[in-house]
């Protein structure tokens, strides 16, 4: 059960770092997210000693200069060559229907604060005073899921010898 919370900690706090950079798409901004998900993997041990297997590809001829990153995990377990191949992208829509909050947009915890401040219906003040939601733009499309997928390469990075085939994840722009 440890395990299980440290690796819900480990995405929740990916997911803040994730939506903490704007990223609307057909932007100079999804060159910020891009290089955001190769910072946050090139932190992480395995691809510290396995630069090789962390890439940075451009759009081919896009005139704002943004990329994808692609993300290699081999296990040492037998001689498989299977390949689980995911895609998340992480790009969002625009952040104009944040209305007056539309700068507190890509930060959660400033977010429920002035969420707070709203006449809300009681269902949605109990939610919001749960605690148990994350709110903010690309919660849920997707940067959780590339959190996700970050924190669960991350684990398995850490025990190669028990992980039999190789994934590969490719974050992408819409």
């Amino acid at each position: 059960m440890e395990n299980k919370n440290k690796l819900a900690k480990r995405i929740e706090g990916l997911t803040l770092e994730l939506v903490g950079v704007r990223s609307v798409v057909g932007t100079t901004d999804e060159i910020d997210i891009s290089n955001k998900v190769k910072q946050l993997f090139s932190e992480m041990d395995y691809w510290k000693n396995n630069k090789e297997q962390l890439i940075q590809l451009p759009f081919v001829n896009d005139i704002i200069g943004r990329s994808s990153v692609v993300v290699t995990l081999k296990g040492k377990k037998g001689n498989s060559k299977k390949t689980v191949i995911l895609i998340g992208h992480i790009d969002t829509v625009g952040i104009g229907d944040y209305g007056d909050f539309k700068d507190l947009a890509t930060q959660p915890k400033e977010l429920v604060k002035a969420l707070e401040t709203l006449l809300l219906s009681d269902e949605a003040r109990h939610d919001l005073e749960s605690g148990d939601y994350l709110f903010g733009r690309g919660i849920l499309d997707m940067k959780c899921g590339v959190a996700i997928i970050m924190a669960i390469m991350e684990d398995l990075s850490k025990d190669l010898e028990s992980f039999d085939g190789n994934i590969i994840f490719a974050a992408v722009g819409d």
